[in-house]
């Protein structure tokens, strides 16, 4: 009588009885990578797990360039409390109008619309304001 062939693979250093059909498909795996890591040699193809060591993984030592900086998010945050304290300095009709065409995103001609006040009129209390404005973050 024929014996039967006994598979096993190594996993974490150990031996595991595995049927014929986990066997094969395991070692086709493990060739497949070889020969890929193979052909990435021969064409000069450089992973930054290579990069790895005990205690640094090798992808962290690759900067992010599409990530802000934490010293520009920091200054921004720093930029945008202090023009919040100046745009309390302002009175409250200042304020509206900032608040309006900045922060709801209204146009002039759509302001002018919706309060009958001409538009070259909002438009010149706004360059007003934004002259003071500048005048109070520089300070």
């Amino acid at each position: 009588m024929a014996e039967k062939k006994e598979y096993q693979i190594k996993v974490q250093g150990q031996l595991v009885s595995v049927t014929e059909e986990v066997y094969l498909t395991y070692y086709r795996m493990k060739r497949r990578e070889l020969h890929l890591e193979e052909k990435d040699a021969k064409h000069g193809v450089f992973h930054y797990s290579a990069l790895d060591t005990a205690e640094i993984n090798g992808e962290d030592a690759i900067p992010d360039l599409t990530s802000p900086r934490v010293e520009d998010v920091v200054t921004d945050k720093l930029i945008a409390e202090k023009l919040h304290q100046c745009l309390a300095q302002l009175d409250k009709e200042e304020q509206e109008l900032i608040f309006t065409l900045f922060f709801q995103n209204k146009s002039e001609h759509q302001l002018a619309a919706e309060t009958g006040i001409p538009r070259m009129t909002i438009h010149n209390r706004k360059k007003r304001i934004l002259v003071q404005l500048k005048k109070l973050m520089e300070n």
